[in-house]
C-alpha cells in the first residue's frame, strides 16, 4: 500500500451524482468528518461544500471530492478509493459499496468507532498538523456475494434512541445487513402462542418477552444508510409451532425413547414437513421485501435433533437439511430471488443436497470466529455505557 496525505486545509468541494439522496447523505457524513480533522488541527475552516452534477471541466484546478455510484443492486458492495494531489475519488459499486467506500477511506486516516456513540479520530501530526495520512487500498475491494455480507444480528428490544445509535454503528463499521428476529413478526409472537407457551405439557426452548422491532423512524435510518434487512436467526422451529404437540406428538423430536416438544422437532414426519411448507409459506408472503432468511436451530441445541426410528438413518446435518430444504422449496416458488443461510458446525454432511437457494454458514453470532466471517451481534456491547442518544 502507498502512503498517502491527505491535506484538510485545502477548500475540499465534494461533487455527487444528481437525484441520487442516499449518496447526498454520505457525502454529509464525509464533509462532517473532515469539519472535525480541521477543527483537531486548529482551523476555522467551514464544512466542505456539496455540489449535485457532474465534475467541472478539468481545467479548473481546486480540491475536490468525487462520490461516484454506479447503482447497482443491494447484493452488490464493492468499493474503491484513491487520492491524488487535489482530487479524490470514492467508487462504490451501489449505494451501499459507495458508503462502505466512504467510511473505509475515514477509517484509513485513522477514525474508527469501537462502540456505538464512541468515536475515535486520528492524531495530530506534529510536524504538519493540517496533514493526515492514508494508505490506499491496494487494488479492488469486492464483495462476493449476498452470502458474505457484513451482517449485525438484532434480537432485542430497545428504545429508538439505542437502535439509532447501533445502526450508526454499523454503518461506519462498514456492515451491509441488519438481521431481525422472526420474533419481530407478528406471525410468530400471537396471543395464542403466549397462552399455549404456559401449557404444562409444552416447553420453549427460549424466552418469548422482548421481541426485536424496528419503528418507522429507525426504519427510516436503515433506508438512509442503504441497509438491507434480513430476518430470522435461531427461528426454525418457528415453523413448527409447539401447540401441535398436543394434537400430534409424532412430528416431534425423539430423544431417549421420547417425544418432546422442548428443542427442533422430527424434521421426517411427513405432517412436519406439510407444517413447515404452510408456515414458511405464511412467512415468506408476509414479507415480500425480505430477500435473505436465517432458519438455524434452536440456540444451544443446534446439534440436539430427532432419535426416531426413521431419524437414526440421517446424520444431524443431513436432519437439519431436510427440515430447511423444505422451506427453500416453498420460498423458490413464492419469492425466486429469496435465499436461506443453514447452519452446520461439522464436516459430517450427508448425501441430502442442499437446494440452489441456500448457502451454508459455519460461525453463529457471538461465536469465537463469527466477526471474522462477517457476523456481529449486539450483545458485544456493554449497554450501561452505551445508553446515550446519538
Amino acid at each position: 500500500m502507498r502512503l498517502l496525505r491527505f491535506d484538510v486545509s485545502k477548500e475540499w468541494v465534494i461533487y455527487i451524482p444528481k437525484d441520487m439522496p442516499v449518496v447526498k447523505k454520505y457525502a454529509e457524513d464525509l464533509s462532517h468528518y473532515i469539519k472535525l480533522l480541521r477543527q483537531k488541527s486548529g482551523l476555522s475552516l467551514k464544512l466542505p461544500s456539496i455540489q449535485e452534477g457532474n465534475e467541472p471541466l478539468s481545467g479548473h484546478r481546486f480540491p475536490r471530492i468525487l462520490l461516484l455510484n454506479e447503482g447497482n443492486g443491494w447484493e452488490q458492495t464493492g468499493f474503491s478509493w484513491h487520492i491524488e494531489k487535489d482530487r479524490i475519488e470514492i467508487y462504490g459499486e451501489s449505494d451501499r459499496g459507495l458508503c462502505n467506500g466512504v467510511f473505509d477511506f475515514l477509517a484509513s486516516l485513522g477514525f474508527s468507532w469501537p462502540e456505538p456513540n464512541q468515536e475515535v479520530l486520528p492524531p495530530v501530526n506534529k510536524a504538519k498538523p493540517q496533514e493526515y495520512s492514508a494508505k490506499e487500498p491496494y487494488g479492488y475491494h469486492h464483495d462476493k456475494g449476498n452470502t458474505s455480507r457484513r451482517r449485525l444480528f438484532l434480537e432485542r428490544k430497545h428504545p429508538s434512541s439505542v437502535w439509532k445509535s447501533l445502526i450508526v454503528w454499523a454503518v461506519r463499521n462498514q456492515i451491509d445487513s441488519l438481521v431481525v428476529s422472526l420474533y419481530g413478526s407478528p406471525l410468530f409472537h400471537g396471543k395464542m402462542q403466549q397462552e399455549i407457551a404456559n401449557h404444562p405439557l409444552i416447553r420453549f426452548g427460549r424466552k418469548m418477552a422482548g421481541y426485536c422491532h424496528l419503528r418507522e423512524d429507525v426504519f427510516s435510518l436503515t433506508q438512509q444508510y442503504a441497509l438491507t434487512i434480513e430476518r430470522g436467526g435461531w427461528d426454525l422451529s418457528l415453523l413448527v409451532p409447539r401447540w401441535y404437540f398436543l394434537f400430534n406428538r409424532e412430528m416431534f423430536r425423539m430423544d431417549s425413547g421420547k417425544r418432546d416438544s422442548q428443542y427442533n422437532f422430527c424434521p421426517t414426519a411427513p405432517d412436519t414437513l406439510n407444517l413447515i411448507s404452510r408456515e414458511a409459506a405464511k412467512l415468506f408472503r408476509a414479507h415480500p421485501e425480505t430477500l435473505v432468511y436465517h432458519l438455524w436451530p434452536d440456540r444451544g441445541h443446534e446439534r440436539a435433533w430427532c432419535s426416531c426410528p426413521t431419524c437414526r438413518a440421517f446424520t444431524r446435518e443431513e436432519q437439519g437439511r431436510i427440515a430447511v430444504n423444505t422451506a427453500a422449496d416453498v420460498l423458490a416458488r413464492i419469492n425466486p430471488k429469496g435465499i436461506i443461510s443453514l447452519y452446520e458446525d461439522s464436516s459430517e454432511g450427508g448425501d441430502i443436497i442442499l437446494r440452489p437457494n441456500i448457502f451454508k454458514i459455519s460461525h453463529l453470532p457471538g461465536e469465537m470466529g463469527a466477526e471474522a466471517d462477517g457476523w456481529f451481534s449486539e450483545t458485544r456491547f456493554n449497554w450501561a455505557k452505551s445508553r446515550k442518544r446519538p
